[in-house]
């Protein structure tokens, strides 16, 4: 009973500690056009989001291979990898150098590389939801590697090729088609938030609250990033890439948060294994004390019948009378 009570309460201070950030995040969405200096830091943002972006995807990939327990490790790991070098480079692209990294010039309304990546984020979390229900509901580790890696080279081709042939070939207008592909990566990400909540035993397991913690400020990322909502283009930009780094810092936290946990693991069970090698090695020395024991009690009780056996003296045969 106190656990559970203890398990509740967990998860209550969980969902408080999401929507505080949340709220917080949309009251600091109501003063920002008073904030000046938040434009001059976007280059920045974006160049500390690709950073931890890329760490993420190391860490990522890193815990799968030396681990190979759970294919939401590779998928982010492939995903988050190819978002920061592709946001890295977009932002290389945009400034030219880093020497105007604080110096914001208004560039591209929605560089392709940025509805890219999105788009390709949102699908590689859809997907680790997916490969993980399927992995729960029994299917092997090895054939949904092979599935899932198949799909997320497929469709990112197909997704690129896609997007390229409508840019290109102006099919449809620009407006239009970055509205249809952002609609869609919200779709997505809204997929992947129901997705995870509704997995089993994500409530009592630290990175799978803050990967949903994440995907919700991705969410909110991309809602500023559609331009539905009345706000001015230069804050809502602005707005949309802070979401983002808070995504990324919150996955990041994840991962470490995670890795101090296998750490505490690994030292309980070294601790473990001390505890039962040290009662092994009491154990034997009992049971060697006690064989020497009983090997000299044996000794003494066969040399104690040894003395008290009187000893017979032979008669000779021809005895003189």
């Amino acid at each position: 009973m106190e656990k559970e009570k203890l398990d509740r309460t967990h998860v209550g201070l969980q969902f408080l500690m999401m929507m505080l950030s949340l709220l917080a995040f949309l009251i600091l969405a109501c003063f920002v056009g008073e904030i000046v200096w938040i434009t001059d830091f976007q280059y920045f943002v974006v160049l500390i989001s690709g950073v931890f972006a890329i760490f993420i995807g190391l860490i990522a990939l890193l815990r799968y291979y030396t681990q190979k327990a759970n294919l939401i490790f590779l998928l982010l790991g492939i995903g988050f990898l190819a978002v920061g070098l592709l946001d890295i480079v977009q932002l290389v692209i945009d400034v030219g150098g880093f020497e105007t990294l604080f110096v914001y010039r208004p560039g591209e309304v929605y560089p392709f590389s940025a509805i890219l990546s999105r788009g390709f984020l949102s699908l590689i979390l859809f997907l680790s939801w997916l490969s993980a229900e399927r992995i729960e509901n029994g299917e092997s580790l090895i054939e949904a590697e092979r599935r899932v890696v198949l799909l997320v080279v497929t469709l990112f081709i197909s997704f690129s090729g896609v997007v390229s042939y409508f840019i290109l070939s102006n099919v449809i207008s620009e407006s239009l088609w970055v509205v249809m592909v952002g609609t869609a990566t919200l779709m997505l990400l809204l997929l992947s938030f129901v997705g995870h909540m509704f997995r089993k035993g994500w409530k009592y397991d630290n990175f799978a609250f803050w990967l949903i913690f994440a995907i919700s400020f991705l969410i909110l990322s991309q809602i500023f990033f559609l331009p539905f909502l009345n706000i001015e283009y230069y804050s809502m930009v602005n707005l949309s890439i802070w979401a983002k780094f808070f995504s990324y810092l919150a996955l990041l936290t994840g991962f470490l948060n995670s890795i101090y946990e296998m750490y505490q693991r690994e030292l309980l069970t070294q601790r473990e294994l001390e505890r039962k090698n040290r009662l092994l090695d009491e154990t034997k020395k009992k049971v060697e004390e006690a064989y020497l024991v009983v090997r000299k009690e044996k000794w003494d009780l066969v040399r104690g019948k040894k003395k008290s056996t009187p000893v017979k003296k032979k008669s000779g045969k021809g005895s003189k009378k």
